[in-house]
């Protein structure tokens, strides 16, 4: 038990023992046991850092009130000493050093909470007068994914900056169209609800036909048409423009930098004529276009029924053209 040896000069004292028992008396000691260990090992100015991050003492009484409040969740979990190993080293004509590792399980009867910690430990002795006396405890954790050799636990950051790219092209996925990488609709809905729509045209593209090209050529075909048609809109507008695959054979565009009718009728033809370019192709559409004017604060379903009023004006008649709604 403690308390014996209170009065022992010189080096005659086993610094590790009485570790050990200290440790006993923390961990599996009952009320009075805690409150004499403190009262007679602990000096008033101990600074006493533990494994969590609130446990940080720069006083015996400070540790003493947080030991006790902890008490009663304490005294519900059994613990056991799977590995407790010491050292001492003579630091000082009245200092000496304890150091090792502690790790401990403990269960509550419950089984609801369970210890599981392997830590490592030191524990400063200083002689105060005729009497040793603790000045410093400090018990921390080894950082699991800290591997030999390693300074710092590198290989976590270098998996946390994985984790983080992998996010990153996650979060860009769920953005863009599986098949053509141009914007998604939820993505197009998100921008136009953010940005600024002044002088900024909808045009509705729809391929002419398209089923037939799926049921002739198959729909590995079909989606490779749709592919080409992506990238050659995406170069047809100019870089800050919005391509979009709307759902099935149709795409949105939202252009900006057109002043009057006149100037989305000249895109629109633009369009048009880049598609037909390619009809070099074995298996190719033609399309049709619907476009209107943005008005201000206009919802996007609005506009986009403008849009397909204009494009199925053209695909009801001629195809392989465009309207101005």
């Amino acid at each position: 038990m403690l308390g014996g040896g209170l009065r022992q000069g010189g080096w005659q004292m086993d610094f590790c023992r009485l570790t050990e028992e200290l440790w006993r008396v923390y961990l599996c000691g009952d009320a009075g046991e805690k409150q004499k260990m403190v009262s007679e090992w602990l000096d008033e100015d101990c600074v006493i850092i533990g494994t969590g991050a609130h446990e940080f003492y720069t006083n015996k009484q400070d540790f003493y009130k947080a030991m006790s409040q902890e008490s009663e969740e304490v005294e519900e979990v059994s613990f056991r000493f799977e590995n407790l190993r010491c050292r001492e080293r003579k630091t000082g004509e009245d200092a000496c050093l304890v150091y090792g590792v502690l790790y401990i399980r403990g269960s509550s009867a419950d089984g609801k909470v369970q210890i599981d910690m392997d830590s490592r430990y030191s524990v400063l002795y200083e002689r105060r007068g005729d009497r040793w006396k603790i000045v410093h405890i400090h018990q921390s954790m080894p950082n699991l994914e800290q591997r030999e050799g390693e300074y710092y636990p590198k290989t976590l950051t270098e998996q946390v900056q994985k984790a983080q790219e992998e996010a990153g092209r996650m979060a860009l996925l769920a953005q863009r169209d599986g098949l053509t990488g141009l914007i998604n609709y939820h993505t197009f809905e998100e921008i136009w609800k953010k940005g600024d729509r002044t002088e900024k045209w909808l045009f509705i593209v729809d391929l002419d036909d398209f089923k037939k090209i799926n049921d002739t050529y198959g729909h590995m075909e079909g989606n490779q048409v749709l592919k080409t048609i992506a990238g050659l809109l995406n170069r047809v507008v100019r870089t800050h423009d919005l391509v979009c695959r709307m759902g099935g054979d149709e795409f949105l565009l939202l252009c900006g930098g057109i002043s009057s009718r006149k100037g989305a009728a000249r895109l629109a033809e633009r369009i048009v004529d880049c598609i037909a370019a390619h009809r070099t192709e074995k298996a190719w559409p033609s399309i049709s276009v619907g476009g209107t004017e943005i008005l201000p604060d206009e919802k996007l379903e609005s506009a986009i029924e403008r849009a397909d009023k204009a494009l199925y004006s053209v695909k009801r008649t001629t195809k392989n053209g465009y309207r101005i709604e």
